[in-house]
This record gives C-alpha cells, sequence and structure tokens, in this order.
C-alpha cells in the first residue's frame, strides 16, 4: 500500500458512540503502524505479530459492538442491519485468519493484500456499518 493509500483517522468516522470510537481509532493507528513497519517480506516475523495482534483487537472491538448491540436490542428493532453486522465481523475475522495462514505457507503479495484488506474493510465498516449502528444506539439512549 503506497503511503498515499494510507488511511488517516478523521471525524467523518466518529459514530458518536465513545466506547466504538475510541476502538476504531485504535485499529486505524494499528494499521498505520502496520503500513509504516511490514515489509514485503511473506516470511516476515511481524506479519505473524501484526496480524495476531490486529485479531485480537478486532475480536475485542467486535464484542463491545456485540454486547451493545444486545443491550439496546438491535437484532429485535433491526434484524437485517444486526444480522449483516454480524456477517461482517465473522467475514473480516475469517478473511485475517486467511490471509496469516497464506503467509505462513509463503505466498507472495501479503502485506500489499492485507493492508489493502484492511483500510478498505475498516472504511466501508466504519463509515457504514458501524455509522448505522451508532445512530441506533444514540437513538436508543436519547432523553426525550
Amino acid at each position: 500500500m503506497a503511503d498515499s493509500d494510507s488511511i488517516q483517522w478523521n471525524d467523518t468516522m466518529l459514530t458518536g458512540v465513545d466506547e466504538m470510537d475510541v476502538q476504531h481509532h485504535i485499529l486505524v493507528d494499528t494499521l498505520i503502524d502496520a503500513n509504516a513497519r511490514l515489509t514485503d517480506d511473506a516470511n516476515d516475523p511481524l506479519f505473524e505479530q501484526i496480524t495476531r495482534d490486529l485479531l485480537a483487537y478486532a475480536i475485542y472491538h467486535f464484542d463491545t459492538e456485540e454486547q451493545l448491540m444486545m443491550r439496546y436490542g438491535y437484532a429485535a428493532k433491526a434484524p437485517e442491519e444486526a444480522e449483516r453486522h454480524l456477517n461482517q465481523h465473522r467475514r473480516f475475522s475469517d478473511r485475517v485468519v486467511a490471509m496469516r495462514n497464506e503467509a505462513r505457507a509463503g505466498k507472495p503479495g501479503s502485506r500489499e493484500a492485507l493492508l489493502t484488506f484492511l483500510r478498505d474493510w475498516l472504511i466501508n465498516h466504519i463509515l457504514t456499518t458501524d455509522k448505522e449502528l451508532g445512530r441506533f444506539v444514540l437513538s436508543a439512549t436519547a432523553k426525550p
């Protein structure tokens, strides 16, 4: 990923739900760090570390969002959106694991594929699916 393609945190990514926004910022910072530190070497041990750490943090973050969904009855009130959101979380985790396995097998291009996938996924997920959840949580917690 060229530096010009690197993701940068900005206020358009804010959902209005502090807990989600802080975690999104950490995910974006992790991607920025990975962009700066990863090499093109498919056998780079840093690739294993970054994908492991990223996956662990993403799972923690997904759990946070899923707890918010349960707390505010998202699945009952917006079942299609909730299902789509959960499916995106599962597909993200599956794809990161698959990329780790490809890198372990020595397939070239792992760095570029990982960084492009992460950037595109994070931008799309935050700006659409998470913003939708954020609006729902904010409306559920709004004082009349």
